[in-house]
């Protein structure tokens, strides 16, 4: 009997009790770390943050116990042996004025939220903008359909830069509106600056007033809290800007899952650090919420560099306004999933905040800036050149190790023991600092990556040449490529090659630069941690983890039992754009045209793309693609892939959406989970 519309499909015979058991452990104990924060995430438990404070303390006590014996102890008598030595002590005690910094900024990372906004009121009214340039229908229909679907009542447009029909075809479908501009000046700043423009216009003729403008990536589906849950911000009349976390569904993504990866770190520990008076955050794009007025007063979206978002927030800031972090998940979008992707966005970010370093004279910002704002807008500029500062942290014990200085009288095995216990007591203690976010094998690769980011952002600097908006590409590739290391990281990987062959010559007296083992071990020790932060990124580019992608949609491993032209199957995967069933030998469909059902949703119709007989030979898995053109199918999907029907499948939590089952337990949701005391779901705080 054909299923009643919108109802859940029973198991069938041919779907095994066991794979039913399979379906409620993927969706029930298997869910991504970020759904944690479906509900606000507030105060952190107790635990997380006394062990933060002794991993930070911590980190400092081994760095100066350790300095401090290399100076007392460790120094050679005189010469240019002593003249290396205190060089390289020099560089092995400057991260103790970060941590200090970081003692005081990450003390206390408790946060606050709204009550949730259920009508519309003035001051809160909404309209929901999403920029799009040239990405593909499976990647805005879902952005789009969502954005439609929020309450409260508000406007959703669509900001077409690509002048493409079908979109426009897309957003009549959806239920969006359509806005195109003649003149596709400065990027996505431009895009949204016409946007306002034209409602500055129709408001001024009568049209339905806009307080609050909601920023989309296109690529970053908001989820059914997005605006109920962050409208109520604006009660206080001197905020200008909130920011949401940007959390993303493609998980495996080169920046790890955007719990534990550098985002991760950056929106669950650094921004909530900032969420007080003086030291709020500045925008980073998409999920935000902007006051319009706010935006008017200072002239609109900053054109003036490549970062419209963190350029904006300053001139909000010396305007007066203030802006505000709320900690909740509010959207999930696409992270880069190559090297190539990841480097793209990283020197568009990087020299854009060259581009407002130099503009904004930071280093002189003081008299408008709060010392808090004034601290991370100029650390957090300078960090882009952070690429050139470990180039210069590997050729010091390059130099120092070449030159045959000794620069330690200590014996090599007392002072690797020194080294290895300070070392790995700053790992540990830096790891809690950042409430484990940060991963060490994930971070050390990441950052052979910024080496060519500095590299370029010094070259901005040099020649200060005119620098254009790229998008990071959010499509599908021609071929599958893996990774290629960038030219600057070869030539440092040949380099610490030619340094350790050199050392081995010296040390074995097989050449005339004769030189000891107290003299190597100092500098060796560092040249074998940098040779290991060069493998490990390498490694991590060339992975074909990494590799492009051919698909324009990413697939979900969501196990549910659906109805195909009223067959009964098990569903295998699922795109935005098509899935993929498992049918019981000779139950499968017949080929063509056919109408799909998924649990708590509306039919669809798909067509077939292909069938392919299980190993076993008991099963047919066969393919299935939504028809171009067919926006409602489009909806349905997206849908019930992001505002996924309670009930629709077995065993997720009410409110989770089917992007957030994974298919094993990650650490990311062990990390929130721990942070924050509190299990999927589950509203309410847990502070003992």
């Amino acid at each position: 009997m054909e299923p009643t519309r919108g109802e859940a499909v029973a198991p069938s015979p041919g779907v095994t009790e066991a794979r039913v058991r399979s379906a409620r452990l993927a969706a029930g104990s298997s869910v991504r770390g970020w759904a944690v924060g479906l509900s606000p995430l507030t105060n952190e438990t107790r635990w997380s943050q006394a062990w933060a404070r002794i991993g930070v303390l911590s980190s400092i006590t081994a760095l100066v116990v350790y300095s401090t014996w290399r100076i007392l102890f460790t120094l050679p008598p005189s010469g240019w042996n002593l003249v290396a030595a205190w060089l390289l002590i020099a560089f092995e005690i400057f991260p103790v004025f970060g941590l200090v910094i970081r003692a005081v900024t990450l003390w206390n990372i408790d946060t606050r939220a709204p009550a949730p906004v259920t009508g519309v009121k003035p001051g809160q009214r909404a309209a929901v903008l999403i920029p799009t340039y040239n990405e593909p229908v499976e990647v805005i229909a879902p952005t789009i359909a969502a954005a439609c679907a929020l309450e409260p009542a508000h406007q959703t447009w669509v900001l077409d830069d690509g002048d493409r029909p079908w979109v426009a075809e897309l957003c009549r479908g959806l239920g969006a509106r359509y806005v195109r501009r003649d003149e596709h000046t400065h990027a996505k700043a431009g895009n949204m600056n016409h946007a306002m423009e034209l409602m500055h216009r129709e408001i001024e003729d009568g049209a339905e007033p806009i307080d609050i403008i909601a920023v989309l990536d296109c690529d970053h589906v908001p989820l059914p809290g997005f605006l109920r849950d962050s409208l109520g911000w604006f009660d206080d009349p001197e905020l200008a800007l909130v920011q949401a976390p940007q959390t993303y569904y493609n998980s495996g993504a080169f920046d790890d899952d955007g719990d534990t990866g550098e985002q991760g770190m950056f929106f669950h520990v650094l921004l909530p650090a900032r969420n007080h008076d003086g030291a709020g955050p500045f925008w980073c794009g998409s999920t935000s919420l902007i006051r319009l007025s706010a935006l008017r007063e200072v002239g609109g979206i900053s054109t003036a560099t490549i970062v419209e978002d963190m350029h904006t927030t300053l001139a909000l800031i010396r305007a007066g306004w203030k802006t505000a972090y709320h900690h909740q998940v509010l959207a999930v979008g696409l992270a880069p999933d190559t090297p190539e992707q990841y480097l793209l966005q990283r020197r568009r970010w990087g020299m854009g905040s060259m581009q407002v370093l130099v503009t904004e004279r930071l280093w002189a910002a003081k008299r408008w800036l709060s010392w808090r704002n004034y601290y991370e807008y100029l650390s957090g500029t300078v960090y882009w050149l952070e690429g050139v500062g470990t180039v210069f942290a590997f050729l010091i014990p390059v130099l120092i190790l070449v030159s045959g200085a000794q620069v330690s009288t200590a014996d090599p095995l007392t002072f690797s023991i020194a080294f290895v216990a300070m070392f790995s007591i700053r790992l540990w203690g830096s790891r809690r600092m950042f409430r484990l976010h940060l991963h060490w094998l994930t971070a050390f690769a990441l950052r052979i990556l910024r080496v060519p980011v500095g590299l370029s952002c010094l070259w901005w600097l040099i020649t200060r040449r005119t620098l254009e908006f790229q998008v990071t590409p959010k499509s599908g590739a021609d071929d599958r490529l893996r990774g290629r290391a960038p030219t600057a990281v070869w030539a440092l990987i040949w380099l610490m090659v030619a340094v350790a062959v050199y050392a081995l010559l010296g040390l074995s007296g097989l050449v005339p630069w004769h030189v000891d083992p107290a003299s190597t071990v100092a500098s060796g020790l560092w040249l074998v941690l940098a040779g290991t932060v060069l493998v490990l990124g390498v490694r991590r580019i060339q992975s074909d983890a990494y590799a492009t992608s051919r698909r324009n949609a990413h697939r979900f491993n969501v196990q549910a039992t659906v109805s195909v032209g009223a067959v009964e199957g098990e569903l295998v995967d699922i795109s935005v754009g098509g899935a993929a069933v498992r049918f019981a030998r000779g139950t499968t469909p017949p080929d063509g045209d056919v109408e799909f059902l998924l649990p708590g949703a509306d039919p669809v119709t798909l067509q077939t793309v292909r069938m392919i007989t299980g190993d076993d030979g008991t099963s047919t898995v066969t393919t299935y693609q939504v028809r171009y053109g067919d926006w409602a199918a489009y909806r349905t999907i997206s849908m019930w892939l992001f505002h996924t029907p309670p009930g629709a499948v077995e065993g997720l939590p009410a409110g989770v959406p089917a992007v957030a089952v994974a298919e094993t337990t990650q650490r990311g949701q062990r990390t929130l989970a721990r942070q924050y005391g509190r299990d999927v779901g589950d509203p309410e705080d847990r502070r003992p």
